[in-house]
């Protein structure tokens, strides 16, 4: 495909390929030596579908390991309790308006060039504020709880190098979406520079 303008930037700027749950597409992204985008809804299935992208990074001869951005919900308080009180609602309503958004694909429409949609639509309409931090597609609570979170979802995955967070998802007020991103930068961000 070409794009227009051309990038003329030496050398040119990264691919990111975006993949939620084929492995194909993950192979593929690493096959070709293009950093991957990825959305952990797959929870444990996760490292399986990295260790795919990785391997077939490897196995194009490409230096490195190739580099994974996972899409992650965020809220900060101090409280545990105010990190629900005020992320319970609007995380349930944006699950909600995805599946309302995709529920062509839910009455039997399919694509070859989607084959798993369908199914993960259904997987999205079942889960809830609880799953989504239980498994820790959500990172929600006090940064004792985010910085846990963190920990153990790069470990259970076996890496990824960037996180892209969610932060006003569902309409969480402006005021409080800052509050939660200074109060993250300030005690969680430290502790995972290096």
């Amino acid at each position: 495909m070409t794009s227009l303008p051309r990038p003329t930037q030496k050398p040119r700027p990264p691919f990111w390929i975006a993949a939620l749950s084929t492995k194909e597409s993950f192979e593929n992204a690493g096959r070709l030596g293009h950093h991957l985008m990825g959305i952990p809804l797959a929870g444990a299935h996760m490292a399986e579908l990295l260790k795919i992208y990785r391997d077939a990074w490897t196995a194009a001869g490409h230096p490195g390991r190739g580099r994974v951005m996972l899409a992650f919900h965020m809220f900060c308080a101090d409280t545990r309790e105010k990190a629900a009180a005020i992320a319970r609602e609007p995380l349930n309503i944006y699950l909600k308006s995805i599946v309302n958004a995709a529920s062509d694909w839910m009455s039997g429409v399919a694509s070859k060039d989607y084959p798993n949609y369908q199914k993960t639509i259904e997987i999205i309409s079942k889960e809830t504020y609880e799953s989504q931090v239980e498994k820790g597609s959500a990172w929600i609570g006090t940064p004792d709880d985010i910085r846990k979170a963190v920990a153990q979802y790069d470990s259970e995955v076996g890496g990824f190098e960037s996180a892209s967070l969610q932060v006003n998802f569902g309409m969480i007020p402006y005021a409080e979406a800052e509050a939660s991103m200074r109060l993250f930068a300030r005690e969680v961000m430290p502790h995972f520079n290096h």
